[in-house]
């Protein structure tokens, strides 16, 4: 497993989870020839746009294109929610990228 925190500039916590998701999940499960995913992330907003309950943000549009594009990749693809307390790695990697200038490995 691959570790990263970089910083985004002035992008929304949905926008950032969309960036995450698209370049930290999708693509690097494609990179390393996954057929099955399952995520877990703690944005609901984000979630049903991917599975497509909700009419997507116009910030995260072009993203979600992408992550559709990757979906197709997938025999299996599982999103599910899970409550921010959960997800303490990922929100201290979040707040340690918004100290960054460069990525971090």
């Amino acid at each position: 497993m691959q570790v990263a925190a970089f910083y985004l500039g002035a992008a929304s916590v949905l926008g950032a989870e969309a960036i995450a998701m698209r370049n930290d999940i999708m693509k690097a499960a494609a990179e390393a020839d996954f057929t099955d995913i399952h995520i877990e992330i703690d944005n609901k907003i984000l979630i049903q746009a991917v599975q497509g309950y909700i009419q997507a943000p116009w910030e995260i549009r072009v993203l979600l294109q992408d992550i559709h594009t990757y979906i197709q990749l997938y025999n299996n693809v599982h999103i599910t929610h899970i409550f921010r307390q959960w997800n303490c790695a990922a929100d201290w990697l979040a707040k340690y990228g918004l100290s960054l200038h460069s990525t971090v490995m």
